[in-house]
């Protein structure tokens, strides 16, 4: 009967600790690259919303900086589209308030993530990557940051 009793109290203290390990590991704070990926995650999952709203052909990419860079907190938003037109400074600066709450769905991820006062920059590109042709004086590149 002593045994018995010994040998459930040694496993009852093994449980115990067994969960305390498990929620320790829980809150330690993830690394810049979890962050970015759980933070870019409503990119993914709206990515028909975006298409959407500016076409089937339209493409995004997020980057961010480098990992173990001193800023930690800048993100850009690159979105390839087929077309702007016409091509005026009004096309670009509605195309920003068009982005914008799908903009705010990865600020807020990001801030629930940890990410301290995250900057995202919107940077409107062709298909291919490579500014619009005759864009080269007008604004693509905008702080999507509120």
């Amino acid at each position: 009967m002593k045994k018995i009793s010994l040998f459930t109290l040694f496993l009852s203290l093994f449980m115990v600790l067994g969960a305390c390990n498990k929620t320790k590991d829980t809150n330690k704070p993830l690394t810049q690259l979890e962050q970015f990926n759980i933070a870019t995650k409503p990119a993914q999952d709206n990515y028909e919303e975006l298409k959407s709203i500016f076409g089937k052909n339209t493409s995004y990419e997020v980057g961010g900086v480098p990992v173990g860079s001193k800023k930690t907190n800048e993100y850009e938003l690159i979105l390839k589209l087929e077309q702007v037109s016409p091509m005026t400074q009004e096309s670009f600066n509605e195309i920003k308030v068009k982005i914008r709450p799908y903009s705010d769905k990865i600020l807020n991820k990001m801030k629930e993530v940890g990410i301290k006062h995250p900057v995202l920059n919107l940077k409107i590109l062709d298909k291919n990557g490579n500014p619009f042709e005759g864009s080269e004086h007008l604004v693509t590149t905008f702080s999507l940051t509120p």
